[in-house]
């Protein structure tokens, strides 16, 4: 019963386009009225409050609602804007590490390059080099035989007693 009164005492101001409450205490003293139109009155009473307090939940409700998706586009918009500059990071990253990739690469083949220069110098030198050594033990062979040659041949038999 304290209920039904704090929601009476909630109502004493009626809002427009709702019927204006009669309280018990805006009855006069002298008028019965028989426990089939208290009830009656008291069920009006009940039904108004009822309808007050579902159009106030209702109103809660679609207040909470639209804060939710109010919140949820914020965040959906967060995620949108975290993962944008993720992958603008990332992307930079990737290059920054292709870029470095390409600068090694091109150092070693450089370096590549040079010593095979080094390498085919020392090939030209060590043919040069075999080219002159054929070159001088053909001529010093020459010349032993040219030696044989002038050289009169001795006798089997001096040689052999």
């Amino acid at each position: 019963m304290m209920e039904l009164e704090r929601a009476v005492d909630e109502m004493d101001t009626a809002t427009p386009g709702e019927p204006e409450l009669v309280l018990v205490e805006d009855v006069p003293a002298g008028a019965t009225e028989s426990p089939f139109d208290a009830a009656a009155r008291m069920l009006e009473l009940a039904s108004v409050t009822a309808e007050r307090l579902v159009g106030d939940a209702e109103t809660q409700a679609a207040s909470l609602v639209a804060t939710a998706r109010a919140n949820a586009e914020a965040l959906a918009e967060a995620s949108r804007d975290e993962s944008d500059r993720l992958a603008a990071e990332l992307a930079r990253t990737r290059e920054e590490q292709v870029a470095e990739l390409d600068r090694e690469r091109a150092e070693a083949l450089d370096g590549l390059a040079e010593e095979k220069a080094a390498l085919e110098e020392q090939i030209a030198s060590l043919r040069a080099s075999e080219s002159d050594q054929r070159h001088r033990m053909r001529q010093h062979l020459t010349q032993h035989l040219a030696m044989l040659d002038t050289t009169e041949p001795e006798p089997q038999d001096a040689v052999a007693g």
